[in-house]
């Protein structure tokens, strides 16, 4: 279905042309009816002789009634823009022209109405009039069809060409991110609340779960409507109605949402949009920090304060990137289109593209880490793919930008082409911006050698260590380890991460502490002081035991004592030897043969059962399980 809606000046016969070519009257509401002129919005459907379905959003033209436009074009394929003969371009041909080329629609046709009020040499004028304003816009080299909704002229030939309208447009995409912006809300008996929309971005399945903005309700689609039939798939772009259980009609509203996703809290938890705008050219104000605006996606409006992000004011005519932050949930994806209102009076200012969604407003102070920002302006698949490795330093190549309007074999694929063009790197499951990765991984190593010569007795450091002093996120801090480890540029050993080739030492007042305790356990090297004792001389002693024991100048046994690793060597042989030739060691036997009291023989016995060396049998030790382990051949 190709979905077409109408644009123009109010009484310039939008929905008499829409009738004239379907014949169903677009104007439902009995206000639309006494007053002449649509309020809210209209359809109607066409089919074509090869059986192609065209869908008409006839939209107000009012100027008070702009927002309703602004909600039916959202969802458009096409736009037909209507201009009456008799009165030519108006304020709202202007203001609805300009809206359809900001929400980003690029394809139409140019409808002049009313032929049958005016002579033949005015309508060449106004046409040349009409070539003029849509000059250098999508509509520049638009068809321009000379009808009468009153008398039919012309409408064969504007009929000619809606038949062959749907081999020009490509399908509306298949994201696999099924949207439904409500534009209407309503009871039917016996079926309860029913909503309609324009589907967008995949599609919609009878007994799908659901869950619908703002309220974040789940609940599961209980029947699906387009054109008036029930269907048991929705394809995007299809005008559809849908009924659900297990949501009530209070959180079914105009201006919600139904996602085909389960979890929406990341849009909830992201309510700042950095935006790109542009400012019309008959835009009455210039916007500056705090200026309050509102803005419409989809069918949502919703109204928030702006904040500037390198200007202190955008003045009509001009470009720029501002943040907005909605007084009430706005649900957006990355790459849609949105039009900006003034609150009061309710006049057009202009629009742009949903550029990111953030958690907060930015501080001046940091509007540097935005920069990738600009890199979105000119907005496109690939520009979004390297921005976004600019700002996050690495991404997993699944579920990368995936509150894009991009899909996800969309991305993934141009992913692979930057690779392979060397724009983007990759290493493992991760793509990142080659640049910014290096200064990453520079900064990594140079923080790691930092603090190591300023405290050369550590071994190394720990990853959580690594990402406290780095500043990067644990994600990212942890991929960058791994890849130094890959490349060498880091060793691991056990827990902790070390630069190739350094080795340890000690400077100063752990030193001092080292000496120490060296001396200390050399004087009673079978009955060391306690650890609590050795460690009695605070961090600097604490530092000091820690270096002893990764150097491997002494054991600790358990969690009381430290022994000398000659004296532990003794040890573990002795107890080797007595079990190779006797096959059990008993507690005396092993306390009389280094003269320890039961305060170390019991300790020690336990040690080596936790290490698997020997393995206890009521009051002897015997062979345990990894007594073979070539650890134990000292």
């Amino acid at each position: 279905m190709i979905v077409i809606g109408t644009a123009g000046h109010i009484d310039h016969g939008k929905s008499a042309v829409v009738k004239r070519l379907t014949g169903t009257d677009p104007d439902r509401l009995p206000e639309e009816k006494k007053r002449g002129m649509t309020i809210d919005l209209g359809f109607a459907f066409y089919t074509s002789p090869a059986g192609d379905e065209l869908a008409f959003v006839d939209v107000p033209g009012h100027e008070r009634f702009v927002k309703n436009m602004i909600a039916g074009v959202g969802g458009i394929d096409a736009v037909m823009l209507v201009i009456a003969a008799d009165d030519g371009w108006m304020p709202q041909s202007q203001e609805h022209f300009q809206i359809v080329r900001l929400l980003g629609i690029r394809h139409g046709l140019i409808v002049v109405n009313k032929i049958d009020l005016v002579e033949p040499d005015w309508l060449d004028l106004l046409q040349q009039d009409i070539k003029e304003k849509v000059s250098g816009s999508f509509l520049a080299d638009a068809p321009i069809f000379r009808v009468s909704a009153q008398t039919g002229e012309g409408f064969e030939a504007l009929k000619g060409y809606l038949d062959e309208i749907s081999s020009s447009l490509a399908a509306r995409r298949d994201i696999g991110k099924a949207r439904l912006y409500i534009d209407r809300s309503f009871i039917q008996a016996g079926i309860g609340g029913v909503i309609t929309g324009t589907l967008r971005g995949g599609t919609l399945e009878v007994g799908q779960h659901v869950t619908v903005w703002p309220s974040m309700t789940a609940g599961r689609i209980r029947t699906l409507h387009s054109r008036n039939k029930p269907v048991e798939k929705a394809y995007p772009s299809q005008r559809t109605a849908v009924s659900f259980t297990g949501i009530d009609k209070e959180n079914l509203n105009r201006g919600g949402v139904v996602s085909d996703r389960k979890d929406l809290s990341y849009f909830s938890d992201h309510q700042v949009f950095a935006l790109s705008v542009e400012l019309l050219p008959e835009s009455i104000i210039s916007i500056a920090d705090r200026r309050r605006v509102l803005v419409i996606v989809g069918t949502t409006e919703v109204e928030g304060e702006l904040r500037m992000f390198d200007r202190k004011q955008l003045n009509p005519g001009e470009r720029g990137l501002v943040f907005f932050r909605p007084d009430r949930p706005l649900m957006s994806f990355i790459g849609d289109n949105y039009i900006m209102r003034l609150i009061t009076p309710q006049v057009t200012l202009g629009g742009g593209r949903v550029l990111d969604l953030l958690g907060r407003f930015p501080r001046r102070k940091q509007l540097d880490r935005y920069a990738y920002l600009n890199d979105r302006v000119e907005f496109g698949l690939d520009r979004l793919l390297v921005s976004e490795l600019k700002k996050n330093l690495l991404q997993e190549v699944t579920g990368l930008l995936e509150d894009s309007v991009f899909s996800s074999e969309e991305l993934e694929a141009a992913a692979k082409e930057l690779v392979k063009s060397a724009k983007l790197g990759r290493f493992g499951k991760y793509v990142y911006h080659p640049e910014f990765f290096e200064a990453a991984v520079t900064k990594v190593k140079n923080v790691l050698a930092d603090f190591l010569k300023e405290k050369p007795h550590l071994k190394g450091l720990s990853a959580e260590e690594i990402i406290r002093l780095s500043g990067f996120s644990e994600t990212s801090a942890r991929a960058l380890i791994e890849y130094l480890v890959q490349k060498e540029e880091l060793v691991r050993e056990q827990e902790l991460y070390n630069l190739p080739g350094r080795g340890m030492s000690l400077k100063g007042i752990i030193r001092q502490a080292h000496d120490d305790i060296m001396r200390r356990l050399e004087e009673q090297p079978y009955a060391p002081p306690a650890l609590t004792s050795l460690a009695a001389g605070g961090k600097v002693h604490q530092n000091a035991i820690k270096y002893i024991i990764e150097t491997g100048e002494a054991y600790k046994c358990g969690s009381d004592f430290l022994f000398l690793s000659e004296i532990w060597k003794e040890i573990i042989g002795y107890i080797k030897n007595k079990l190779d030739k006797e096959s059990q060691l008993t507690v005396p036997e092993i306390r009389d043969r280094f003269g320890f009291t039961r305060k170390f023989a019991i300790p020690v016995l336990e040690e080596t059962d936790r290490l698997g060396l020997t393995r206890r049998e009521g009051d002897v030790r015997v062979k345990g399980d990894k007594f073979e382990d070539e650890k134990f051949n000292l």
